[in-house]
């Protein structure tokens, strides 16, 4: 198809969607964006479906539901022809929510599909590592069939450490409580001290000679005047 042609296809798509050209210039660019994404899909499975709209058939999206009627609305040589902006223009969609939804369903349907290669050669898989169980070399393999049906202990260490904390909290919590108790004051200390002292000397104590604190500091400073004159003589 010659460019001339595919021009001529182009402007009668636009005419059947009642829509200008210069239309599609004022909404987000997604068509390259939808190409590369695409191709991706195709490089890793050459078997994956390319054509954006297979995905959107695929979902249930109401945006794509609307997108689809206007794209069904002009024969497929006609839209084939015509960019993704320009049906969300004339649905009245978002590019955006469109992209949106093609990824997602690009992605839950690659993902069902890896989910079925899997559970389907797995049996394939199976009678292989049997196999090379059976060899020599195979140890490795040996191991893994054991751990498969039991016959060696698994690690859980995962449950192991949660125990270990719950043993660390349970002992944490059953350890004795130390009670804080403040310290008595100096002069009581010092009363106390000094009591002792007279009672081994037999003297009366201290506290049966009560003294102002305000005296004892006259006696005492009185005390350090008469030993001063006594050392300046």
């Amino acid at each position: 198809m010659t460019q001339q042609s595919v021009a001529e296809l182009r402007a009668r798509a636009y005419e059947q969607l009642d829509l200008k050209p210069e239309r599609t210039r004022e909404v987000p660019r997604i068509t390259d964006e939808v190409r590369k994404i695409l191709t991706g899909i195709r490089n890793a499975n050459p078997t994956a479906p390319s054509d954006y709209i297979y995905y959107l058939r695929a979902t249930d999206a109401k945006e794509a539901r609307v997108f689809l009627d206007v794209y069904d609305s002009i024969p497929r040589i006609y839209a084939r022809t015509l960019p993704i902006e320009a049906f969300c223009v004339a649905a009245n969609i978002s590019p955006l929510r469109i992209i949106e939804i093609l990824v997602s369903t690009c992605v839950r349907l690659n993902t069902q599909a890896a989910a079925i290669i899997a559970a389907s050669n797995h049996p394939r898989v199976v009678d292989k590592t049997v196999e090379m169980a059976l060899t020599d070399d195979g140890i490795e393999d040996r191991n893994v069939l054991h751990k498969a049906v039991g016959f060696l202990p698994t690690p859980k260490s995962a449950q192991t450490t949660i125990n270990v904390q719950q043993n660390a909290t349970a002992q944490a919590s059953a350890a004795p409580q130390i009670a804080v108790v403040a310290a008595p004051p100096p002069e009581q200390t010092i009363r106390k001290l000094a009591d002792r002292f007279n009672e081994r000397r037999a003297l009366p104590p201290t506290t049966a000679v009560p003294m102002p604190d305000a005296e004892l500091a006259r006696e005492s400073v009185a005390v350090d005047a008469e030993y001063e004159d006594e050392d300046d003589r």
